[in-house]
């Protein structure tokens, strides 16, 4: 059985960078996920400044062959109403791909990888942690989001009792004869009129992502449709 100091579950954003904080303390990490890396994730997909400066990213070495779409202006307004444009004097975030932004972050964090292995069976003895029988180790840390099943091990299969949010999205290249048409600095946002949820235009260089999320999920097929 293979053993560590810190056995994080969930490879997304929060759990790589909570292993690589700890690998800089010099601590022995293994991050565990089910899917295998890089995996799309469904997210419009920006970032902001005191992300880049929280995680210390070297902007010039992340661009090379990865999407970093400066953005300096928003676009927002109702779905089906008048929209208004928000520019400023500089950067405010950046459009990067899930599917890149987390893999590097992941790859990033120097910790061991179990990747494409799902989390089956949560045990204690009486000072580690085992996880499949596979991996033990005296913390265990749950980064897995709303369905980590970490936290639903600690909370006895409780619910946790707070909204869901669920959405749609389509990520693809942007075809020549269309890349006029929606601009990469200025994002749209559409608020549904109940203020339940938006959707979003974002262009991140050579791609295009269009989605919508609701933290009320009745009829979201119909609100997709109706933003679309």
């Amino acid at each position: 059985m293979d053993s560590c100091d810190v056995l994080i579950v969930g490879g997304g954003p929060a759990g790589s960078s909570c292993a690589w904080a700890l690998r800089d303390s010099g601590l022995n990490v293994v991050v565990m996920d089910r899917s295998a890396f890089p995996r799309d994730k469904v997210c419009a997909g920006w970032i902001t400044p005191p992300v880049v400066e929280t995680l210390r990213m070297d902007l010039a070495d992340y661009a090379r062959g990865r999407t970093l779409q400066p953005i300096t202006c928003f676009r927002t307004g109702l779905v089906g109403g008048r929209a208004i444009n928000n520019r400023f004097d500089r950067t405010v975030s950046y459009g990067i791909r899930r599917c890149e932004f987390d893999d590097y972050l992941l790859r990033r964090s120097g910790a061991r990888l179990i990747l494409g292995d799902a989390v089956r069976e949560i045990t204690r003895d009486r000072e580690d942690w085992i996880i499949n029988r596979r991996v033990r180790a005296p913390m265990l840390v749950g980064a897995g989001g709303q369905a980590c099943p970490v936290s639903r091990h600690l909370r006895g299969g409780e619910d946790i009792g707070v909204p869901l949010i669920r959405a749609q999205e389509a990520e693809f290249p942007i075809p020549e004869s269309a890349e006029d048409a929606v601009r990469g600095e200025a994002p749209e946002l559409y608020f549904c009129p109940d203020l339940a949820g938006y959707g979003w235009i974002l262009r991140k260089g050579r791609y295009l992502n269009v989605g919508l999320g609701r933290e009320d999920p009745r009829d979201l097929p119909g609100h997709v449709t109706r933003f679309c």
